[in-house]
């Protein structure tokens, strides 16, 4: 009698154990389940370690006959299965991104270096020439509305090949925020007066050359745009003010730029502007 109950309660512990371990596998292959549909997540992984304690009691009765007496013995059996189950529980986190802000580039106090008679991959025609003094090239970038930068660019004030006057002028900067930053745009401020002199096109290129002689040569520099200063080829957007920022791809970084004017809004003796910044990454 004695070993048919131990019989019947180790059948029953080990379907009690079968059962909690095929629990658990169904757990363990729905989480993997989720965590590979879900593949445009970030997951942390952390291991969790559960111990299950089953404790089963059988009791036997084990009769003895005599001849004056009946004896009755109870024999209790506690048998304690435990069972580990490693699982894994993702923690899913999703990925963002901030975007990188953008920057003038250039500033107050960069070296910069004024020209005329000069096209996108070419020679510097003339430097330091064809401007007020009290309209010079600083001004182009000193964040200030009420000073300009104008370049007559004309061969009657010394740079022949201008033309029309202020056609081909501009400037080469070198910012000192970065020695490789990346510009993606042109952020253009009109002058105190005469719309006619407004730019309307611009080129500008990029170069890592570290030499004056390098500056002035039309090899040393790579075209990075070509198009519009942001301000109205038929409309005048206002005296002292800043136009929409132009926006444009690119991905190289250079150490110097270099900005030409390549057509203005009227027939007026120069070019001017009263601010010229570039925009980028640093």
């Amino acid at each position: 009698m004695y070993s048919f109950y131990c019989r019947i309660s180790t059948r029953k512990l080990w379907i009690i154990s079968c059962g909690i371990l095929i629990a658990m596998t169904v757990l363990i292959a729905l989480t993997v389940g989720i965590y590979a549909l879900i593949n445009t997540k970030t997951a942390a992984a952390s291991i969790m370690t559960i111990t299950t304690t089953t404790a089963t009691t059988a009791t036997t009765t084990t009769a003895t006959t005599a001849t004056t007496s009946t004896t009755t013995t109870t024999i209790t059996t506690t048998t304690t299965a435990s069972t580990t189950t490693v699982f894994y529980s993702y923690i899913f986190k999703a990925t963002t991104t901030t975007a990188r802000p953008t920057v003038n580039i250039t500033q107050a106090g960069d070296p910069i270096v004024g020209i005329c008679n000069t096209i996108a991959g070419g020679n510097v025609g003339g430097s330091g020439v064809n401007y007020p003094i009290t309209e010079n090239i600083s001004n182009a970038i000193d964040g200030s509305l009420s000073t300009k930068y104008l370049n007559f660019g004309s061969s009657s004030s010394g740079c022949s090949g201008s033309s029309p006057a202020g056609i081909n002028t501009g400037f080469y900067v070198t910012p000192t925020r970065s020695n490789a930053s990346i510009a993606v745009g042109l952020l253009f401020a009109t002058a105190n007066d005469s719309p006619n002199r407004d730019p309307i096109t611009v080129t500008l290129e990029g170069t890592n050359a570290t030499t004056t002689a390098a500056f002035n040569s039309g090899t040393s520099w790579t075209l990075i745009y070509n198009g519009s200063t942001g301000i109205s080829s038929s409309t005048d957007p206002g005296r002292q003010i800043y136009v929409s920022q132009q926006i444009f791809s690119n991905t190289i970084a250079f150490r110097s730029y270099r900005l030409l004017v390549t057509s203005k809004r009227g027939t007026d003796n120069s070019v001017q502007y009263a601010e010229a910044h570039i925009v980028g990454y640093i």
